[in-house]
């Protein structure tokens, strides 16, 4: 009698937890990537207002004039930044009980000077806003 032992067929693997959490992972590094690359990371802002100052002299001293932007109806954060780049300096009116804690749940709905008025740079605008 001749007794072969037959070799046994290898065990299906599965994927222990730490297989599992790579592969969920890399799935989600995979998808990051391609909204990336198909432009789903857009930035918010689209349009730049370029602001050109006008200069003039005065006994010797220039003094640098700038247009007020105009900003009645956009964020809080999105106006402090043109006015910032326009260097103006703000003073800001409202926010509620606890002030404004975060700028982009703001909006402004009046600015003083008008939008358009000439003001030399470093010279403060009043913005009023309520909550967006």
């Amino acid at each position: 009698m001749n007794t072969q032992v037959q070799p046994r067929p290898p065990a299906a693997r599965r994927f222990g937890p730490l297989g599992l959490a790579l592969g969920v992972a890399g799935g989600f590094l995979c998808g990051v990537l391609l909204v990336a690359i198909l432009g789903g990371a857009k930035p918010v802002i689209e349009k730049r207002t370029v602001t050109v100052p006008a200069t003039r002299a005065t006994g010797g001293t220039v003094v640098v004039s700038t247009r007020v932007p105009a900003i009645v109806g956009q964020r809080l954060d999105v106006a402090l930044d043109r006015l910032q780049r326009a260097k103006f300096t703000a003073d800001v009116e409202g926010g509620g009980l606890f002030g404004i804690v975060e700028e982009h749940n703001w909006e402004v709905v009046e600015q003083s000077p008008a939008p358009g008025t000439m003001l030399e740079q470093g010279s403060q605008v009043t913005l009023h806003v309520e909550r967006a």
